[in-house]
């Protein structure tokens, strides 16, 4: 049975950085680390050899999110965030909706994020600070309105807000 949807999980040369864009934007708060160094169950896992990362989990309002830091194996130029397009194989981009896109998308910038270009109805692509695209949207119609999504319940209305630790 599946139960529902885990993560998108995001690679990034700053893992700190990167936990502090994304609680800072999108309220997304730290719930546990793990990493490894030289671990060959791991490399198997993941297809790579003489690996090492570290990462975190961060929960937001009706998901997760996953953010690595890989030390090694070094990555080409070639498929580094910012040299990848919106068409290329793999996670292209991760969406969310907000309330006032001007609003949001003025904050992105200001925390060091990228405009890549606009839809003409409700939608905005950028960068994140590590090259990451996200899509900043309003909710098009009421079929795709959070509400609707199984399992979540006051998410679109702002009541369901997390309590700082």
């Amino acid at each position: 049975m599946i139960l529902g949807f885990a993560h998108p999980a995001l690679v990034v040369d700053d893992l700190e950085q990167a936990i502090t864009f994304y609680h800072d934007m999108f309220g997304f708060r730290e719930i546990g680390r793990e990493g490894w160094a030289n671990d060959k169950t791991m490399d198997r896992a993941i297809g790579l050899q003489g690996s090492s990362a570290q990462g975190v989990m961060m929960a937001g309002f009706n998901c997760f999110l996953e953010i690595w830091q890989y030390d090694s194996p070094t990555h080409s130029a070639d498929h580094t965030p910012q040299n990848l397009t919106a068409d290329a194989p793999g996670l292209r981009h991760i969406a969310f909706y907000v309330d006032d896109l001007q609003f949001e998308t003025k904050r992105f910038l200001s925390l060091g994020g990228q405009e890549l270009g606009r839809a003409e109805q409700g939608a905005v692509y950028l960068r994140d600070p590590f090259g990451n695209i996200i899509e900043l949207a309003e909710i098009p119609n009421a079929e795709e309105h959070l509400a609707r999504l199984p399992g979540v319940s006051h998410a679109a209305d702002g009541s369901l807000n997390w309590q700082e630790d």
